[in-house]
């Protein structure tokens, strides 16, 4: 009975989790976009749209998807922000894997892209879309598995300091 109550709390956890990625990739995404349009620095509009979006994620998921675990401590925002450099890690390297080796291209999207699209989907936001799959997966692992772990209760530290 335990381990179901445990998996459908994980559930709605994930749940949570993947609406705040819906925002959080919003943000980012639209911050990416308008800067990589007007200035074509996609790098760097990597990381600022990152950062908002970052921002983002740490409100939305400290006071809901992780209430329950959060601590807003030092140690869990440097967590946090290390996960998150992770996580713009990970993303920044798919999309010059995809980019310069894959050959995802401004001009290999506009070969296959339709006219009414060209102007807005270029090869730099279908790199984004694929990176952005990656960084989430790693994100939440590493928010669940290292920022906002389970405490456990009184009755479970005790368990365990008798069982060392």
């Amino acid at each position: 009975m335990a381990h179901n109550e445990e998996a459908k709390r994980t559930l709605r956890q994930m749940a949570k989790f993947a609406v705040v990625g819906v925002l959080n990739t919003l943000v980012d995404f639209a911050v990416f976009q308008a800067l990589n349009l007007t200035l074509g620095w996609v790098y760097a509009a990597q990381v600022i749209g990152y950062t908002f979006g970052v921002i983002n994620s740490y409100l939305w998921n400290s006071n809901w998807t992780f209430r329950a675990q959060r601590t807003r401590s030092l140690r869990e925002i440097t967590l946090f922000l290390l996960v998150n450099l992770l996580s713009l890690g990970v993303s920044l390297g798919m999309i010059w894997l995809l980019r310069e080796t894959v050959g995802i291209t401004n001009e290999w999207a506009a070969r296959w892209m339709p006219l009414a699209l060209a102007g807005f989907v270029k090869g730099d936001t279908i790199c984004k879309l694929i990176a952005t799959g990656f960084a989430i997966a790693v994100n939440y692992l590493g928010n669940r598995l290292f920022v906002f772990r389970e405490k456990p209760d009184a009755s479970e530290r005790a368990r365990a300091e008798n069982e060392d």
